[in-house]
């Protein structure tokens, strides 16, 4: 079941009707959905009136996508789309570009670790370098309070990626990032990654092709998710270090 967002075009080519679109994608969120769609529409509306909306809901089974629906009823600026399964972060943010009218597109995880008082700043840094704005936990100025472990695979994901691609980036996986249209051109029709790679992948195929990417410091604060375990965070550390490997040694494939 798809919402009439997922049925439209690729918009992302056309003009855009709103200075700003926020992509939040959200799996088993019914916690704290209703809570970060208040604090977004907070932010936004102080420096915007713009603006839309996405929340691109990936196969919950918690309830989150009944409650974004009684939500999005009399909100015409929340657009919500609803995967019945599984489809990965990175598909689910792929599919929201379909709908996307935005002039920016901002991705930011629902659980909101970034603080949003960075949210004007990475939006106007998007628009003045005519590229993409990323996050980062590991430049100058960067204020993170996170779990030893996350942290430390951070760190290590990091570094593997600088010395893979000497692209000079420190994080590539923030999930909090700002494109223009030209950007999420790109994103939309050469990023193949549908998991938690899609982030690394959206910044080198945009520089590979040009595309300014600039770093921006922002105030990371990240508690251990429920039901997370050790094993399962290296797991997927390991996961992503292999997709690291694929895309470098194909990344000379048209």
């Amino acid at each position: 079941m798809v919402s009439k967002g997922e049925r439209l075009s690729a918009l992302t080519t056309a003009p855009p009707q709103k200075d700003i679109s926020i992509v939040l994608p959200a799996c088993n969120e019914a916690s704290r959905i209703e809570k970060c769609l208040r604090e977004v529409e907070q932010v936004l509306s102080a420096f915007s009136n713009s603006y839309e909306i996405i929340v691109a809901e990936d196969g919950s089974t918690d309830g989150t996508y009944h409650i974004l629906k009684k939500l999005a009823e009399n909100k015409p600026q929340i657009n919500v789309l609803h995967s019945p399964v599984r489809l990965g972060k990175g598909k689910a943010i792929k599919n929201a570009l379909r709908s996307a009218k935005g002039e920016i597109i901002v991705f930011m995880d629902a659980d909101l670790s970034a603080s949003l008082e960075f949210l004007p700043r990475i939006v106007q840094l998007a628009k003045e370098k005519c590229g993409l704005a990323i996050g980062s936990r590991h430049v100058k100025g960067s204020r993170v309070h996170r779990p030893f472990t996350r942290a430390l695979s951070s760190l290590t994901y990091n570094l593997c990626a600088r010395i893979l691609f000497l692209d000079g980036i420190r994080d590539h996986q923030c999930g909090f990032k700002a494109m223009n249209r030209k950007a999420a051109q790109i994103v939309q029709k050469n990023v193949k990654a549908n998991g938690f790679f899609l982030d690394t992948e959206m910044i080198l195929q945009c520089k590979r092709r040009g595309v300014p990417v600039v770093e921006v410091a922002v105030d990371w604060t990240e508690t251990k998710k429920k039901n997370e375990s050790d094993v399962k965070l290296f797991r997927d550390a390991a996961r992503m270090g292999r997709d690291l490997l694929r895309f470098r040694l194909n990344i000379n494939d048209p």
